[in-house]
């Protein structure tokens, strides 16, 4: 029982002070902010629908075709040409969710329209695209003016753009080849028999497409929505990291109290009573690891609401959280036992804890360089901060159990042995 009011009693210090409740919960969640804001935005954002912008083109049409072929016999205009076809495409309703298309006579007006922002694309067919879609005819490209700072609008267009040439381009092959395979033959064909099979051929391809079915452009199943995206994933890898980094200060400060009661005098009255050295430190640890327990909680419970951070499974992450509070309440007590007062206390928060802590986040800022990145993770685990990164890293990433269990595993070996050094060695200083 003497152990359980130790621990009462520290614990009601912790949670009365505004410095520690600072230390413990504002500053790792204010630097977790600070990098959400750094990034543009939180994984909370209500936008988290797939969408394309509507891209604005201008088209000019100065396609005069060729009169020897109708590309469009089903329908009354015995002209009709490559450049009215790839108006006809651009203008559909299969592509309205992607394009907006309007029609212009002049190519400088169509220009302007690109220069004042009225329009992000400027299509211009030439006079001879048919000619060259169907006979290879020289300076027939379409000429595709976009504003220079975009990038997405403009290549959905030259993409649509590109499908309709190669499809005319196919009616090109597709004439020469039966030209060829004829004339091998001995049989020449008419102009009047090769406008026939091109229209045919035509003909049979628009049906093809037309049984295909409209290009529809829709967001992903939700199911494949829910993975984090990639801005969640890396706050929650550094809110991880910022919260084992304050949990080790958290323990580290809380087994300071031992060195304050010393200063005062209150830990050798306490010691004339039956209270062993033994207790005190059990007392002291119970502090500590309750203490550490609730505050990864609510520093897991706010990120997790403020900022989408998914933590993983109940079992996994409740893994991680004893195993690292064990570890860094036998942390603070193991280094406490080496020092003699308060003053010295300060020397280790800024050095000791401050340098492994760092130690075990030099995986975390190198992990967009993979060689660092892997050198990182292999010397963050030669400082139990390292270990506890890891568990919570594989809790959060679905690692297969077996892999968190040799974490957990090694984070309580770290625990015992610094827990029975600092108690020995405390033991021994109040004998």
């Amino acid at each position: 029982m003497r152990a359980f009011d130790i621990a009462l009693k520290d614990i009601r210090h912790s949670f009365t002070s505004l410095f520690g409740l600072i230390f413990m919960f504002v500053v790792p969640l204010l630097i977790v902010g600070l990098f959400a804001v750094a990034f543009g935005g939180t994984a909370t954002s209500d936008d988290k629908t797939f969408t394309v912008p509507t891209t604005k083109i201008v088209l000019v049409n100065l396609d005069e075709g060729d009169q020897a072929i109708d590309l469009d016999p089903s329908d009354a205009d015995p002209s009709t040409t490559a450049g009215d076809i790839l108006t006809h495409v651009l203008s559909s309703d299969a592509l309205q969710k992607l394009v907006a298309v309007t029609t212009v006579t002049s190519v400088n007006a169509a220009r302007n329209a690109v220069d004042t922002r009225a329009a992000q694309v400027a299509v211009i067919i030439p006079a001879t695209f048919t000619k060259a879609c169907l006979q290879g005819a020289p300076q027939g490209a379409v000429e595709i003016y976009q504003d220079p700072t975009l990038t997405l609008g403009p290549g959905i267009v030259r993409a649509i753009i590109s499908q309709s040439v190669d499809e005319f381009t196919s009616v090109r092959i597709m004439q020469s080849t039966v030209t060829m395979s004829l004339a091998a033959t001995g049989i020449t064909l008419s102009p009047d028999q090769a406008g026939q099979a091109v229209q045919q051929f035509v003909s049979e391809t628009l049906a093809a497409q037309t049984n295909v079915g409209a290009i529809d452009v829709e967001a992903p199943p939700a199911k494949q929505q829910k993975p984090a995206s990639f801005l969640a994933t890396i706050l929650a890898v550094y809110m991880a990291a910022m919260m084992v980094f304050y949990v080790y200060y958290t323990g580290t400060a809380g087994a300071e109290s031992i060195l304050l009661e010393q200063e005062q005098g209150t830990l050798q009255r306490l010691f004339t009573t039956r209270t062993t050295p033994a207790v005190v430190m059990q007392g002291k640890m119970l502090a500590i690891l309750l203490t550490t327990a609730l505050q990864m909680l609510v520093l897991m419970l706010v990120a997790a609401l403020a900022l989408g951070i998914r933590w993983g499974g109940i079992l996994p992450i409740a893994i991680a959280l004893v195993s690292t509070a064990l570890c860094a309440s036998a942390f603070g007590i193991f280094l406490m036992s080496f020092l003699r007062t308060t003053r010295q206390a300060g020397v280790v928060f800024g050095g000791v804890v401050t340098a492994t802590g760092m130690l075990a986040l030099a995986s975390v800022f190198t992990m967009n360089v993979p060689s660092a990145a892997r050198l990182g993770q292999r010397v963050a685990l030669f400082v139990p901060q390292g270990w506890s990164l890891l568990a919570f890293r594989q809790a959060m990433d679905g690692a297969p159990l077996g892999q968190l269990l040799t974490s957990a595993a090694v984070l309580l070996a770290w625990t015992a042995v610094m827990f029975l050094v600092g108690r020995a060695r405390m033991a021994r200083r109040f004998a």
